[in-house]
Protein backbone atom coordinates (compact mmCIF):
# COMPACT_ATOMS: atom_id res chain seq x y z
CA UNK A 1 0.00 0.00 0.00
CA UNK A 2 1.49 3.51 -1.08
CA UNK A 3 2.41 5.95 2.19
CA UNK A 4 0.26 8.51 1.45
CA UNK A 5 1.99 12.13 1.74
CA UNK A 6 1.74 14.32 4.29
CA UNK A 7 0.14 18.12 3.06
CA UNK A 8 0.88 20.94 4.57
CA UNK A 9 -1.96 22.92 5.43
CA UNK A 10 -0.61 26.24 6.63
CA UNK A 11 1.87 26.04 3.67
CA UNK A 12 -1.20 26.09 1.77
CA UNK A 13 -3.36 28.86 3.35
CA UNK A 14 -0.43 31.16 2.71
CA UNK A 15 0.07 30.08 -0.93
CA UNK A 16 -3.49 30.53 -1.74
CA UNK A 17 -3.13 33.84 -0.01
CA UNK A 18 -0.17 35.09 -2.04
CA UNK A 19 -1.72 33.18 -5.53
CA UNK A 20 -4.80 35.32 -4.62
CA UNK A 21 -2.88 38.75 -4.06
CA UNK A 22 -0.06 38.62 -6.68
CA UNK A 23 -2.67 38.20 -9.09
CA UNK A 24 -5.05 41.45 -7.57
CA UNK A 25 -1.07 42.83 -7.57
CA UNK A 26 -1.17 42.13 -11.34
CA UNK A 27 -4.60 42.86 -12.77
CA UNK A 28 -5.68 39.42 -13.53
CA UNK A 29 -9.32 38.59 -14.39
CA UNK A 30 -11.81 37.25 -11.94
CA UNK A 31 -11.14 33.92 -14.06
CA UNK A 32 -7.37 33.87 -13.46
CA UNK A 33 -7.62 34.56 -10.33
CA UNK A 34 -10.06 31.58 -9.79
CA UNK A 35 -7.42 29.51 -11.81
CA UNK A 36 -4.71 30.84 -9.59
CA UNK A 37 -5.68 29.46 -6.60
CA UNK A 38 -7.59 26.44 -7.78
CA UNK A 39 -4.17 23.93 -7.41
CA UNK A 40 -4.51 25.13 -3.64
CA UNK A 41 -7.57 23.54 -2.67
CA UNK A 42 -7.39 19.95 -2.15
CA UNK A 43 -10.66 18.31 -2.25
CA UNK A 44 -11.11 16.45 1.07
CA UNK A 45 -8.01 17.82 2.58
CA UNK A 46 -8.00 21.90 2.13
CA UNK A 47 -9.93 24.04 1.07
CA UNK A 48 -8.67 27.84 0.65
CA UNK A 49 -12.27 29.28 1.76
CA UNK A 50 -10.73 30.77 5.25
CA UNK A 51 -7.13 31.61 3.59
CA UNK A 52 -9.03 34.24 0.99
CA UNK A 53 -12.05 35.01 3.88
CA UNK A 54 -8.99 36.11 5.38
CA UNK A 55 -7.82 38.61 2.80
CA UNK A 56 -11.59 40.04 1.85
CA UNK A 57 -11.42 40.73 5.70
CA UNK A 58 -8.29 42.53 5.39
CA UNK A 59 -9.55 44.53 2.10
CA UNK A 60 -12.92 45.75 3.83
CA UNK A 61 -10.95 46.80 6.80
CA UNK A 62 -8.85 49.16 4.01
CA UNK A 63 -11.67 50.14 2.34
CA UNK A 64 -13.85 50.98 5.69
CA UNK A 65 -11.43 51.94 9.26
CA UNK A 66 -12.93 52.54 12.06
CA UNK A 67 -15.09 55.94 11.81
CA UNK A 68 -14.96 55.87 7.92
CA UNK A 69 -18.75 55.68 6.10
CA UNK A 70 -19.55 52.35 5.38
CA UNK A 71 -19.96 50.72 2.60
CA UNK A 72 -23.35 50.32 1.12
CA UNK A 73 -24.23 46.48 0.40
CA UNK A 74 -27.08 47.37 -2.47
CA UNK A 75 -24.88 47.59 -5.34
CA UNK A 76 -21.79 46.55 -4.24
CA UNK A 77 -21.34 43.93 -6.53
CA UNK A 78 -22.81 45.00 -9.49
CA UNK A 79 -20.10 48.07 -8.62
CA UNK A 80 -16.95 46.45 -7.87
CA UNK A 81 -17.54 43.19 -9.81
CA UNK A 82 -19.12 43.87 -12.82
CA UNK A 83 -17.72 41.29 -14.84
CA UNK A 84 -19.52 38.49 -13.38
CA UNK A 85 -23.12 37.99 -13.71
CA UNK A 86 -24.52 35.94 -10.60
CA UNK A 87 -28.35 33.76 -12.15
CA UNK A 88 -30.27 32.40 -9.97
CA UNK A 89 -31.10 32.58 -6.15
CA UNK A 90 -28.10 30.22 -5.20
CA UNK A 91 -25.58 32.20 -6.98
CA UNK A 92 -26.46 35.40 -5.44
CA UNK A 93 -27.16 34.00 -2.12
CA UNK A 94 -23.38 32.41 -1.97
CA UNK A 95 -21.94 35.34 -3.52
CA UNK A 96 -23.56 37.20 -0.23
CA UNK A 97 -22.70 34.52 1.98
CA UNK A 98 -19.01 35.48 1.32
CA UNK A 99 -19.17 38.94 1.39
CA UNK A 100 -21.00 38.69 4.62
CA UNK A 101 -18.56 35.90 6.14
CA UNK A 102 -15.40 38.28 5.29
CA UNK A 103 -17.14 40.92 7.11
CA UNK A 104 -17.93 38.78 10.19
CA UNK A 105 -14.50 37.70 10.14
CA UNK A 106 -13.52 41.33 10.34
CA UNK A 107 -15.28 42.29 13.42
CA UNK A 108 -14.14 38.81 15.23
CA UNK A 109 -17.19 36.67 14.29
CA UNK A 110 -15.57 32.97 12.76
CA UNK A 111 -18.83 31.70 10.71
CA UNK A 112 -19.74 28.32 10.86
CA UNK A 113 -18.30 28.06 6.86
CA UNK A 114 -18.28 23.80 7.20
CA UNK A 115 -22.19 23.92 8.31
CA UNK A 116 -23.29 26.57 6.34
CA UNK A 117 -21.61 26.19 2.82
CA UNK A 118 -19.60 22.51 2.99
CA UNK A 119 -22.03 21.41 0.88
CA UNK A 120 -22.38 23.71 -1.69
CA UNK A 121 -21.95 22.61 -5.53
CA UNK A 122 -19.54 25.32 -6.47
CA UNK A 123 -17.10 25.72 -3.24
CA UNK A 124 -17.35 28.43 -0.90
CA UNK A 125 -13.81 29.50 -2.22
CA UNK A 126 -14.51 30.63 -5.24
CA UNK A 127 -16.99 33.05 -4.36
CA UNK A 128 -14.25 34.14 -1.59
CA UNK A 129 -12.26 34.87 -4.50
CA UNK A 130 -15.39 37.80 -5.59
CA UNK A 131 -15.15 38.93 -1.90
CA UNK A 132 -11.79 39.74 -2.31
CA UNK A 133 -11.79 41.65 -5.71
CA UNK A 134 -14.96 43.80 -4.11
CA UNK A 135 -13.60 44.31 -1.58
CA UNK A 136 -10.11 45.15 -3.08
CA UNK A 137 -11.74 47.69 -5.49
CA UNK A 138 -13.70 49.18 -3.01
CA UNK A 139 -10.37 49.88 -1.02
CA UNK A 140 -8.24 50.99 -3.58
CA UNK A 141 -11.27 53.70 -5.25
CA UNK A 142 -11.68 54.67 -1.73
CA UNK A 143 -8.26 55.50 -0.55
CA UNK A 144 -7.12 56.30 -3.89
CA UNK A 145 -4.77 53.61 -4.98
CA UNK A 146 -3.85 51.16 -7.48
CA UNK A 147 -4.91 47.41 -6.81
CA UNK A 148 -1.36 46.37 -6.53
CA UNK A 149 -1.15 49.31 -4.21
CA UNK A 150 -4.28 47.42 -1.98
CA UNK A 151 -2.42 43.77 -2.66
CA UNK A 152 1.38 44.97 -1.23
CA UNK A 153 -0.63 46.61 1.87
CA UNK A 154 -2.56 43.39 2.73
CA UNK A 155 0.28 41.00 2.02
CA UNK A 156 2.00 43.16 4.44
CA UNK A 157 -0.89 42.83 7.13
CA UNK A 158 0.06 38.83 6.48
CA UNK A 159 3.33 38.62 6.37
CA UNK A 160 3.16 38.16 2.86
CA UNK A 161 5.84 37.78 0.60
CA UNK A 162 4.32 38.20 -2.79
CA UNK A 163 5.69 36.85 -5.90
CA UNK A 164 7.43 39.42 -8.25
CA UNK A 165 5.38 40.03 -11.62
CA UNK A 166 6.27 38.00 -14.95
Amino acid sequence: MAKRVGINLDVLHSRAQIAMLTGVARGDSVHELIDAVAPHHVPGRFAPDVALLELAAAALDLACPPGAEPLEYEGLREGYLPEVTFRGRVEHRNSQYALYAAACMRGGLQPDLLSDAGWWQTPLWQYAVYAVVIYSRAAAERLGLTSQDIAQRIAARRHLQLRAAD
